[in-house]
């Protein structure tokens, strides 16, 4: 019988005190797709006081490729439900 080690995008790690379950592979590949390799990391995700608007941005945006970044970020929502607020004021 073979070990598990990814199931849908999910990485599986055995450990002496139980299984750990991640996305650490799958966060990876999200930050290479999306050109997000360089960002730097925080503490906190979002300001749950901030007020987001179409006017507060001057960047043009992909609305197809946006979609594609909140869909993969509800996936991600499985393993990291902290990121749920964040994930559902974005999309």
């Amino acid at each position: 019988m073979h070990k598990l080690y990814y199931f849908l995008n999910i990485e599986v790690i055995r450990t002496e005190v139980g299984i750990l379950i991640c996305h650490r592979h799958y966060i990876l590949n999200l930050l290479y797709k999306f050109g997000m390799t360089e960002c730097k990391h925080v503490s906190t995700s979002l300001d749950r006081n901030l007020k987001l608007n179409v006017a507060s941005s001057t960047d043009e945006y992909e609305p197809t490729q946006y979609r594609q970044l909140i869909g993969s970020l509800t996936y991600l929502t499985i393993t990291r439900p902290d990121l749920n607020y964040l994930v559902s004021l974005l999309s």
